[in-house]
């Protein structure tokens, strides 16, 4: 355990103290599309609409963050680790592959609940969204397990190892799966077949469970059954591929 915590504390500094593109990417860019649809591109929105779209685009903003973060700055951050070999280093330490992915999600998850927060400031502040710290709370802790299946996503990708694969695997997951789940506009605008898809994304589901909270509904279960199925499936994927990549390298 001591061997863990140790892995954790080079990893929060390797990663959080010295990651820029962390704090210019994956906070500032969500931050500008909040102002940019809340701000500048609202017209045709009623004035008494306004506050609930404000409030439930902030919500989409912070999980656009998390798929941000969780899926191209950990599979960047990774794909480093293997480029560098920082990842030998880890293999010769007595913690074991699964330890060292563990300490990494512990890491990005610290990472999502800081742009949590800063996001809801920028809302707090910008658009004087009103919502007691009950309820911030609860999304905030819901999102940490939420955003598991997008960080085990990550992982995953990262295992291809090829930058220009991990890159482009990068864009066909983070980019298609924030416009099919209502992230950029309501899912209600597309058509039923890709409604239908965009609804079992992660994302999607996570977004729902938060605006339950937002409303005081009672939590959609099958939303929540959908993210554990994704974190088992995912799970499942990495640890394959992983023997895979053991197994040829034996």
């Amino acid at each position: 355990m001591t061997n863990f915590f140790y892995q954790v504390k080079i990893n929060f500094t390797r990663i959080i103290l010295r990651n820029k593109r962390f704090f210019l990417f994956d906070m500032m860019l969500p931050i500008v599309f909040y102002l940019l649809y809340t701000k500048v591109l609202i017209s045709g929105i009623p004035t008494s609409a306004l506050k609930t779209w404000n409030t439930e685009y902030l919500i989409s903003m912070i999980i656009y963050s998390y798929l941000l973060g969780s899926i191209i700055t950990v599979s960047n951050t990774l794909l480093e680790d293997q480029t560098s070999h920082f990842d030998l280093f880890t293999k010769l330490t007595p913690l074991s592959r699964w330890q060292y992915y563990l300490a990494l999600i512990v890491i990005f998850m610290f990472l999502n609940v800081i742009s949590s927060i800063t996001i809801c400031l920028v809302g707090i502040f910008v658009n004087h969204i009103n919502l007691n710290i009950l309820t911030w709370t609860l999304i905030i802790l819901v999102n940490i397990f939420g955003t598991i299946p997008l960080i085990l996503s990550g992982i995953l990708i990262s295992l291809f190892k090829n930058p220009s694969t991990v890159n482009l695997l990068n864009s066909l997951a983070v980019f298609p799966m924030a416009m099919i789940s209502g992230l950029w506009w309501p899912i209600s605008m597309m058509p039923k077949w890709l409604q239908n898809i965009g609804q079992v994304t992660p994302t999607f589901e996570l977004s729902n469970i938060d605006k339950s909270i937002l409303y005081s509904r009672p939590l959609n279960s099958n939303c929540l059954l959908g993210i554990i199925l994704w974190i088992v499936l995912i799970s499942v994927l990495v640890f394959v591929i992983t023997r895979f990549h053991h197994k040829r390298l034996a």
